[in-house]
């Protein structure tokens, strides 16, 4: 009581009387910024052409969804994903990785010492060949895993819709669904304010490249039992070099959001805003082609600085800030606020808060950090781009890959004149006001109709949408099946691959109801097949046996067999055989 009436006391000298003041110095919860709508300018050509809403614009996707697409769903455990990721550089280098035990994401609670949040950034580009591009990773895809959650946080470009997808994996367990949805996008961007990737300052003291944050993480897992220099197959200590490349792969990601802006507002509608995007890709082109000795003030550039300031008239184009202050959890400022905070905040737990993208006010329950380190503070620009300015090429360049520079050079025999002429024979409709899209503009400049030169346009595979499933809004409740449901064992043994894969021939089991999944698998007469293990077991077809013999649906179902050895039996009887009547 005597404590109390001294805080208090001071209080009531200072003037600053409310816990409320004291306990929540960031401000606005994330559940009211969740519902403010805001943008830069609503009038804008961007804010009317890329979307804002959750899904992603039809026939488009995430890069993610291609990338699991293409892995037949959502490889588990993480290290697999990861693996899976890995792949697809030609390198074969493993991407970045950090840990971080205290961080300030959605799941910051779910995260402790031994069990710490990895994020983790892809980065390599794929070499273009005379048939096909190459993929683009770079600034494009991160992942965000929060192992006691069972979730996973995804932010991918969607290059289609020139925008970044917000997404998570959902029940992400060895027996779990591993619900891949599209999660509340004005959730996501109270903190992610530019639509984009965001990423703390040097020297990322919370971070596993800080000794005393690593160190934290060894003696936590070596308390629990766990391995004190490991977590998930990534080392418990990295080197600066490590969180210095991840926050430069989210610097590159977050001009993303700028470059389409530039692309579309800062040139502007009708014959000289389509004269300005040419402009654009040609200085693009010339810089990417000579990095260091391109040289901004040559004609090429004060060209598109007179289209800029017709099609911006006055205006100005913001770059979002995507660095975070550096936090250090480990040696948060004492001072008197501090303090008081702490005695009256109720220490945070792993389970206390949120669990999910929709799960607002257990988030906003947890003690809150000063606005200064709170990503949901509003941050001023990183900078104001002016007609002046011809950054937009700049991105256009990040947005190519080196091999597309050299493919373009190729095809021209290595005159660059050549490449900025095809550039201007391309079709108007490339210039339009869209979202810049690499893959169509290296497609039709790499076409017989632009370049002699060329055969065919080359091939790229992580656009095409036709053999994905629909995207799913996060949210929707799960099947509801009753004790009786001759769905129960399927739900078990079947879901996590078969009901939500982005591989439509792979998502069968999908539907709104019992019925409708019901119906779809009754015409599945292959499942039947491969659920008949005492027919197949030991021959050549024992490869399409399901559950695959790797799964812990697998090893499960094998187990529930010696307590129930009519299983099978039951199962395929869901599904009419031949001659059933």
């Amino acid at each position: 009581m005597i404590k109390r009436w001294i805080v208090a006391s001071v209080f009531a000298v200072s003037g600053i009387w409310g816990a409320n003041a004291l306990i929540n110095p960031a401000g606005p919860s994330v559940t009211a910024l969740s519902v403010v709508k805001g943008v830069t300018d609503p009038d804008a050509i961007s804010t009317r052409l890329i979307s804002s809403e959750d899904l992603p614009p039809e026939g488009t996707r995430s890069l993610f969804d291609h990338v699991v697409s293409q892995a037949n769903g959502v490889p588990y455990p993480f290290e697999k994903l990861v693996e899976a990721i890995a792949k697809l550089d030609p390198s074969a280098q493993s991407p970045v990785v950090v840990m971080l035990p205290q961080g300030r994401s959605l799941l910051k609670a779910q995260a402790n010492e031994s069990h710490p949040r990895i994020v983790m950034a892809a980065d390599f580009q794929s070499p273009n060949s005379r048939s096909t591009l190459g993929l683009n990773t770079r600034g494009q895809l991160f992942l965000g895993f929060v192992e006691n959650a069972n979730e996973i946080e995804v932010l991918s470009y969607n290059e289609a819709a020139g925008r970044f997808e917000f997404q998570l994996v959902q029940d992400y367990s060895e027996t779990g669904a591993r619900k891949l949805v599209y999660a509340k996008r004005q959730v996501c961007t109270t903190c992610h304010q530019g639509g984009a990737p965001i990423f703390s300052q040097r020297p990322w003291a919370e971070t596993n490249a800080s000794e005393k944050t690593a160190e934290a993480i060894a003696v936590a897992r070596k308390a629990a039992g766990l391995n004190p220099a490991s977590y998930l197959g990534f080392p418990v200590k990295v080197g600066l070099d490590v969180p210095e490349r991840l926050d430069e792969l989210t610097d590159i990601g977050n001009f993303f959001a700028a470059t389409q802006k530039l692309w579309l507002d800062a040139c502007g509608e009708g014959d000289s805003g389509n004269q300005c995007r040419r402009q654009m890709l040609k200085t693009a082109v010339a810089y990417s082609a000579e990095p260091g000795g391109f040289n901004d003030t040559l004609s090429m550039a004060d060209r598109l600085r007179q289209l800029q300031a017709k099609g911006m008239a006055g205006k100005t184009i913001q770059v979002p800030e995507s660095d975070l202050n550096n936090r250090d959890p480990y040696a948060e400022p004492e001072g008197w606020r501090a303090k008081v905070s702490h005695y009256f905040a109720k220490p945070a737990k792993a389970g206390d808060g949120a669990k999910s993208n929709e799960d607002l006010e257990a988030f906003d329950r947890l003690p809150k950090l000063p606005s200064v380190l709170d990503p949901l503070t509003l941050r001023l620009p990183k900078r104001t781009l002016t007609p002046k300015d011809i950054d937009g090429a700049y991105g256009l360049a990040s947005l190519l890959t080196y091999s597309d520079v050299e493919s373009l050079r190729a095809a021209a025999g290595g005159d660059l004149n050549v490449v900025y002429q095809a550039i201007d024979r391309a079709p108007a409709s490339l210039f339009d006001p869209k979202p810049f899209v690499r893959v169509h503009m290296m497609q039709s400049l790499l076409s017989p109709a632009v370049m002699a030169s060329v055969a065919a346009s080359p091939r790229y595979a992580m656009l095409d949408t036709s053999e994905m499933s629909a995207p799913v809004s996060i949210g929707l409740p799960p099947l509801a099946l009753n004790a009786e449901s001759p769905l129960n064992d399927y739900q078990k043994y079947c879901f996590s691959c078969h009901r939500g894969n982005p591989q439509k021939r792979l998502n069968f089991m999908a539907g709104s109801d019992e019925k409708e999944v019901l119906a779809v698998l009754k015409k599945k007469s292959e499942v039947r097949e491969a659920l008949d293990w005492e027919r197949y077991q030991g021959t050549d077809k024992a490869s399409k046996l399901m559950p695959p013999t790797d799964s812990a649906q697998y090893r499960l179902m094998t187990s529930d067999l010696k307590q129930n050895p009519q299983l099978l039996d039951k199962m395929r009887a869901v599904i009419p055989g031949l001659f059933d009547f």
